[in-house]
């Protein structure tokens, strides 16, 4: 392998191209014949192939995102002339980011066509087109090759009156004048916040222009631009485009209201401005409690007296209680448990959850593994992602609550090793159906002081799977100390959901 084949399958890794560049340039085109990948420089072959991962990688690492390979041609006129895969928008949105040059052309290339020019003769690919469009792609040209096509949702796009916003721009907007807000609470009085709020409802379709417009109303805050980047960054680097489209404007609106209001609750930790972003964050998953409901979890069943299902309703009530801070009212906390199947059980509220956790009785074994493939996994990622049925509406954050070890007993096929296996095949299904593989982010906290329980997670913190975070401290024995603290108590619970959302592995 080289480092321009490596580029070409998508295969390329940190460590491999920290190990090529001891001997390669970064920017070089390949010298490679036969392999496809003559002529052209490592980005430009990431970006040609649809690996928005390798082109994120190479430019973290200094690629120039205008080096050009044979016949001076630039990564973003080869992923509009010429480019594959589902991810050719956030290739161009990461190469856009990094300055490509939008208007690009030389009268050797296709007479002279710019990457806009390319894309409207080639896939018209409407969110391509809105990127390059919004980055100042237009030309007198794109203009009359634009209205020659006779397609209204492109001649939408190319007036700046009717232009919608792509995925991703969506909802950076929306956060951005959620910011905007929240630092009017900051600056201003609050009633001359709550003004603005009744001046500019969140509601319709929200655009760059409405977000200007706010920004008038309001002293500019000085870390705009950097909230705006931190947003951006994050839904681009996880691939959560993806989820969010068109029928997701309501979502995300919903999102906006909830974190402005939140704004005027001094007692909460999440009230705080410099939580909003994150806490917004944490709003674009759809979160799924899966508890341990094992015998082990009565205090007559385990060596040590711990009542920890009385510990587990506490712990759950609280991270609820964060997960659904801001998101719309018909939305909610997936609960899930190993042996008992209460109803309705999906999109709950607070009172939903306690009442669902008072009826739950410990008992039965830990076929942690099995239930997760059967009660999680398949009904809410297998079912919903094939051929047929494309209905995920945000990625899964699926936190697991133990307090031991896998074990089915008879003839259940739960061993030690299910759930790892599980997970494992949850990852490969994502990467056999080209979803992200943060699609589903996987966070698994011990409850009780069991020490066999301590080893198999300390075990499967070290095989270092992907997405997968073990919670560093046991949850039950934290939750004690800091009960008496309400802030400190919610400060902690919502670092602890933030690590596996911020991609944070703890020591």
């Amino acid at each position: 392998m080289s480092l321009h084949n490596d580029a070409a399958a998508g295969v390329l890794t940190h460590a491999t191209l920290n190990n090529y560049l001891n001997t390669c340039k970064i920017n070089e085109p390949s010298t490679e014949n036969g392999n496809g990948t003559i002529g052209l420089t490592p980005l430009a072959l990431a970006a040609r192939n649809g690996h928005a991962d390798t082109v994120r990688l190479l430019l973290e690492k200094g690629a120039a995102v205008d080096a050009l390979s044979s016949q001076l041609r630039s990564p973003l006129w080869i992923v509009t002339a010429r480019g594959q895969g589902d991810n050719r928008a956030e290739i161009v949105q990461l190469l856009l980011r990094y300055g490509a040059d939008p208007k690009y052309s030389l009268p050797t290339l296709q007479n002279g066509s710019t990457p806009l020019e390319n894309e409207l003769k080639q896939q018209k690919d409407r969110e391509v087109i809105q990127l390059l469009v919004q980055n100042g792609g237009k030309t007198d040209n794109v203009i009359t090759l634009a209205a020659s096509l006779g397609i209204p949702e492109i001649n939408d796009i190319m007036e700046p009156s009717k232009q919608g916003v792509n995925v991703l721009e969506t909802i950076v907007s929306l956060i951005l004048a959620v910011i905007l807000y929240i630092f009017s609470w900051v600056h201003t009085a609050a009633l001359a916040a709550r003004s603005v709020l009744q001046r500019y409802p969140i509601s319709g379709r929200m655009e760059r222009s409405m977000v200007d417009t706010v920004g008038k109303g309001l002293s500019p805050p000085k870390t705009k631009e950097d909230f705006e980047k931190n947003i951006s960054d994050f839904v681009a680097k996880h691939k959560l485009g993806k989820f969010f489209r068109e029928d997701s404007q309501q979502l995300l609106e919903g999102i906006a209201a909830k974190a402005v209001e939140l704004q005027g609750d001094d007692t909460s930790v999440l009230g705080q401005p410099e939580n909003s972003d994150n806490l917004i964050k944490l709003a674009l998953y759809q979160p799924v409690i899966y508890c341990d409901d094992s015998g082990s979890m009565d205090p007559m069943g385990n060596n040590d007296g711990e009542n920890r299902m009385g510990d587990q309703r506490d712990l759950v009530n609280r991270v609820a209680s964060i997960c659904t801070r801001i998101v719309p009212d018909e939305l909610g906390v997936h609960l899930r448990f190993i042996n008992n199947e209460p109803e309705n059980i999906d999109n709950l509220r607070m009172d939903e959850i306690q009442n669902i956790m008072k009826q739950v009785r410990p008992l039965g074994c830990t076929e942690i593994g099995t239930q997760l493939r059967n009660r999680i996994l398949q009904p809410l990622l297998y079912s919903q992602y094939n051929e047929n049925v494309k209905s995920l509406r945000r990625p899964l954050f699926i936190s697991i609550i133990t307090d031991g070890i896998p074990y089915g007993g008879g003839r259940s096929p739960e061993t030690r090793n299910t759930l790892r296996d599980e997970i494992k095949k949850c990852q490969e299904y994502l990467l056999e159906n080209g979803l992200p593989s943060r699609t589903v982010v996987f966070q698994i906290s011990q409850i009780g002081s069991d020490k066999n329980s301590k080893e198999f997670l300390q075990s499967l913190k070290e095989e270092n799977l992907e997405n997968v975070y073990i919670t560093a401290q046991q949850l039950d024995s934290k939750f004690r100390e800091l009960r008496k603290n309400e802030k400190d108590l919610e400060a902690w619970l919502f670092e602890t959901l933030l690590e596996p959302i911020l991609d944070k592995k703890s020591g």
